[in-house]
């Protein structure tokens, strides 16, 4: 694959960020490296609704549009028209999806730049080990090819993490605990597995004993995820005391604060283990390669390790302390 550099004097630079809170996660890595290279752009992003007051808060964006769902005709002329009137002249779409080709379709005058997978476009990114990458891996190639990131580009494995400093400094990290009541030293359990991937999680009992383990050390088990783990965290709790229960309870913000602060993250590879492991907590994701690849799935970071096995009844606890040890000391 051969580069074709990006000029960097670029007023107005549009990024497509969509998917999972995974995805969002992981694009902020490109989004930084785009800002350090069009350091004097107008950055908008589309992203997902859901996702307006993340990303509203972070540095390497100008302009957040979620509106780009359209219903009715009328909305989607004033969708296609805004892009238009918007002048971009270059597109990130870091999505490379159906959804994001679509956004590309409603350029019916003059196109931009635009770096994905949309047929016709400038600077396609074709490469077709892409869908078996890491998406930290797949998104420094794709902005590789467009000038984006040293000119020798990065090994696999060794593209820039995304940088969340500033999602903490929103809130001071250490007094978030205290915010929910949490003393001393506590480890994050998270009883969910990936949106689309049910099966993909520990048993109940295995929890309950991980929680055991980490009381009888002083550590307060403290149960997180999103609506998907209110029925497990229930059935975990009830068969154990001493367990504090914050599922659906804490924002996005919150959350990155108490994992950083956390002196564990434990969890199958969901959106909140991936955070945590992005955000710098000791983290020990457990995996079923049998469901996922793991080179794309396996969360990244300083202090990260995997436990791996064919069928999760395998996995014992001891597996998860050692590894937990691992990425403590």
């Amino acid at each position: 694959m051969q580069q074709d550099i990006v000029r960097q004097d670029l007023t107005r630079v549009l990024v497509i960020s969509l998917g999972s809170l995974i995805d969002i996660a992981h694009n902020i890595a490109a989004l930084e490296a785009i800002r350090k290279y069009h350091t004097n752009a107008h950055i908008t992003l589309i992203t997902e609704p859901e996702y307006n007051r993340f990303m509203s808060a972070c540095p390497f964006v100008d302009e957040v549009v979620t509106n780009w769902r359209t219903n009715g005709l009328r909305q989607e002329l004033n969708f296609t028209n805004n892009l238009q009137r918007a002048s971009f002249e270059m597109v990130y779409d870091l999505a490379q999806t159906e959804e994001s080709e679509g956004i590309y379709k409603k350029y019916w005058l003059k196109k931009p730049m635009w770096s994905g997978i949309a047929m016709g476009c400038s600077h396609p990114f074709v490469d077709r080990a892409r869908t078996n990458m890491h998406p930290l891996d797949r998104i420094a190639e794709q902005l590789w090819l467009c000038g984006i990131g040293p000119k020798e580009g990065y090994p696999i494995g060794a593209a820039p993490l995304p940088n969340l400093k500033w999602a903490l400094e929103l809130n001071d990290y250490h007094t978030i605990p205290e915010k929910f009541g949490i003393d001393g030293n506590y480890a994050i359990l998270v009883p969910e597995a990936a949106v689309g991937r049910p099966g993909d999680i520990w048993s109940v009992a295995r929890f309950v004993e991980l929680a055991g383990e980490l009381i009888s050390h002083d550590i307060k088990p403290v149960l997180m995820g999103t609506h998907r783990a209110i029925a497990v965290g229930n059935e975990i709790r009830a068969q154990l005391r001493g367990i504090d229960d914050l599922i659906g309870r804490v924002d996005v913000f919150e959350y990155l604060s108490l994992a950083r602060a956390a002196s564990l993250v434990v969890g199958s590879n969901s959106e909140l283990v991936v955070l945590a492991g992005l955000v710098g907590a000791p983290t020990v994701s457990i995996i079923n390669p049998e469901a996922a690849n793991i080179r794309q799935v396996a969360p990244r970071g300083k202090l990260t390790v995997s436990v791996v096995a064919r069928d999760f009844k395998d996995i014992k606890v001891e597996q998860v302390i050692n590894a937990a040890r691992a990425v403590r000391d």
